[in-house]
């Protein structure tokens, strides 16, 4: 859905400070940006009784679960675990995403959960798909410089042509602003994501929207011996 927004562009320090004093609004519909549910046409759909097994599609395309009735339990018990509220029209909307980003990477699930401003959490299978898995930390920018940890990066997509994880981090109130983290698949210790772009960008009110604006961008290095 397209988004009306307001306001002119800052400094990215004063963004950053502003996302530190922010306080969120109600609204009827808060700003969501058109992300990409998952891909549909090459992926699996999760039929309600086939919780024993999970069995996800090879290439890092993603066994989507449109109902929650759908969600493998050990999953469903994770998420009930982290207070993350899913309904069956925001699954309809935003599919949980279960996939192995790479091969030899473990299995991890994306799943969407309802408040003012949607976001997701993300979960990490161990080598057993029986347990149940455990929330997932992405590193994300600081309100006030430098770089934290959260485990609610901003609602989240994946793409599994690139190998990128987009965590997109919005509010309920307008002028706000907007922040939009991406995960580079390759090597790391976080299942082989990285962190390699920082964007944000204002909303707007009565305005078209605004572009994604750079603030930090992974520079290239090779630390291999």
């Amino acid at each position: 859905m397209s988004a009306r927004r307001c306001g002119r562009g800052k400094p990215a320090i004063a963004i950053l400070a502003a996302l530190h004093t922010a306080t969120t609004a109600a609204a009827q519909n808060p700003a969501i940006p058109d992300l990409d549910p998952g891909e549909p046409p090459t992926a699996l759909t999760a039929p309600a009784a086939d919780h024993d097994t999970i069995q996800v599609p090879s290439g890092g395309q993603p066994f989507v679960v449109t109902r929650v009735d759908g969600i493998p339990p050990q999953l469903k018990a994770a998420i009930d675990r982290t207070n993350c509220n899913v309904t069956d029209s925001l699954v309809a909307q935003f599919p949980v995403l279960i996939f192995r980003p790479a091969d030899g990477r473990r299995l991890m699930a994306v799943v969407s959960c309802s408040g003012p401003a949607p976001d997701s959490r993300a979960f990490l299978f161990d080598q057993q798909l029986e347990t149940e898995p455990s929330p997932m930390t992405f590193p994300v920018v600081a309100p006030t410089g430098g770089f934290s940890a959260s485990n609610q990066p901003g609602l989240m997509s994946w793409e599994a042509h690139t190998r990128t994880l987009t965590a997109w981090r919005g509010s309920d109130q307008c002028p706000g602003l907007e922040l939009r983290h991406t995960y580079r698949q390759g090597s790391g210790e976080l299942n082989g994501f990285a962190l390699s772009k920082v964007e944000h960008r204002l909303l707007r009110c009565m305005a078209p929207e605004s572009d994604w604006q750079t603030l930090w961008q992974s520079p290239v290095w090779n630390l291999q011996p």
